[in-house]
């Protein structure tokens, strides 16, 4: 899809014709300048354009079409909007910020996530929020019994864009899209840009949609230090354990499964550290506990698999641990984004193992000037991709060879490029 570019700037929020009420709201929040994502995004919202942005994860993209919504909904008072995120943890802190502005306006505001009662969601949907704020399973499974929820919605986001079809989500998009009506501005937001990224694009956008891409994206922002240990597996505990005794602030450790997270967990409460862990195996009851506790500062170490990821914003992270690497190279950058968001300072500390050698590879592209250490004097990586060769050229090839040949590959193998939102014919 292409997209247009955009020249608009407003380096200052009075300067945004924003609905008068939310200066009073950024006050309270201490915020007194756009961020560049803001700067840019904003005037084009405001013109009537749709819009994709593409920006650093902690750059203000939330405040961005945030604000961009409330002025829309305040200047056109039968308008709805319908913001859409991946994740229940980042709905709901969605959910906070829209809050937080429009605490002297007159809009209703409607979660509608999993993990939740479904018919205390349902019976305020009926009464037509002005904003729904939704995880797109749970907003399809509403539209399921009432296809009226979306009526005089003409104001669509959604947030995390890159991250919705790793995570099953085209059914439901395109559900929701198809049940829409009538004119509707659409903004997308995310931190990387890819294949996924443009095909929901295509989808939802009109065709002279605008793309911001800051300088900056796709890669970690500036006041973020990063550090590299090579170390064996059987070193990894003892080894958190070191460079946790050596932080202050609030901590994230991010592992690569829910054994592994409860594992980790597990060993640093029997140390008497502060911690907690969570992951999509609790319920979100539990989960909504160890965020707030996390928070809030009664626990200061927060155990937690790539469900908290993207968008799960806390000011006192001052570090993040990749216990584990990620199994998707983007879901590292977010990892990292965890700390050192607007502006503040924060490290990022990687354990690679020698099994690690793949992944390594596509992540060392957001580890640029990162200080890296050698725990293990005898590292070495382990070339996977050497074995399966070998075994490979010793075994179901050599016996082909004194066939009648292999046969020839099958349809549909190797990684797919299909649409998923494209008709089956």
């Amino acid at each position: 899809m292409k997209f247009q570019t955009s020249s608009l700037r407003q380096n200052s929020f009075q300067d945004m014709n924003l609905s008068p009420v939310l200066f009073a709201a950024l006050e309270k929040m201490s915020i007194k300048k756009p961020t560049p994502i803001q700067s840019q995004a904003i005037p084009v919202v405001m013109n009537g354009s749709d819009l994709i942005g593409i920006a650093q994860t902690g750059s203000g993209k939330t405040l961005a079409y945030a604000l961009s919504v409330l002025t829309g909904l305040a200047n056109k008072p039968n308008s709805r909007a319908l913001i859409l995120a991946p994740s229940r943890e980042m709905a709901q802190q969605i959910y906070e910020v829209f809050l937080d502005l429009c605490k002297e306006m007159p809009v209703s505001v409607c979660l509608a996530i999993g993990g939740t009662t479904g018919s205390k969601q349902a019976n305020q949907l009926k009464k037509n929020p002005k904003i729904i704020i939704a995880t797109p399973g749970r907003m399809n499974d509403h539209l399921q019994t009432n296809k009226l929820l979306l009526k005089d919605v003409e104001y669509v986001v959604i947030d995390e864009a890159d991250r919705m079809l790793d995570m099953g989500f085209a059914p439901q998009l395109k559900n929701i899209q198809a049940t829409l009506r009538g004119n509707r501005q659409t903004l997308m937001f995310s931190a990387s840009f890819g294949h996924n990224v443009d095909m929901i694009a295509q989808l939802f956008l009109h065709p002279k949609a605008v793309m911001i891409r800051s300088e900056q994206a796709e890669a970690p922002v500036e006041s973020l230090k990063q550090k590299v240990l090579f170390l064996d597996r059987t070193m990894k505990n003892d080894r958190l354990l070191d460079e946790l005794n050596a932080t202050r602030g609030g901590v994230i450790v991010f592992t690569g499964s829910q054994e592994s997270c409860e594992n980790v967990g597990e060993y640093l409460k029997s140390y008497g550290f502060d911690t907690d862990l969570i992951h999509g195996g609790l319920s979100q009851g539990q989960r909504n506990r160890v965020v707030r506790a996390f928070r809030e500062g009664e626990i200061r170490i927060m155990v937690a698999t790539d469900l908290l990821a993207r968008g799960l914003d806390v000011p006192h992270v001052d570090h993040v641990v990749n216990f584990d690497l990620p199994f998707q190279a983007e879901d590292f950058l977010h990892r990292i984004g965890r700390t050192a968001r607007a502006g503040r300072n924060g490290e990022a500390i990687t354990f690679v193992t020698p099994s690690d050698h793949r992944m390594y590879n596509k992540v060392k592209v957001y580890l640029q000037g990162a200080k890296e250490e050698q725990v293990d004097h005898s590292f070495k990586f382990i070339d996977r991709s050497k074995k399966f060769a070998k075994k490979s050229d010793a075994g179901p090839a050599s016996k082909r060879s004194a066939g009648k040949g292999a046969p020839p590959p099958k349809k549909g193998s190797g990684k797919s490029s299909v649409n998923p939102f494209k008709k089956r014919r």
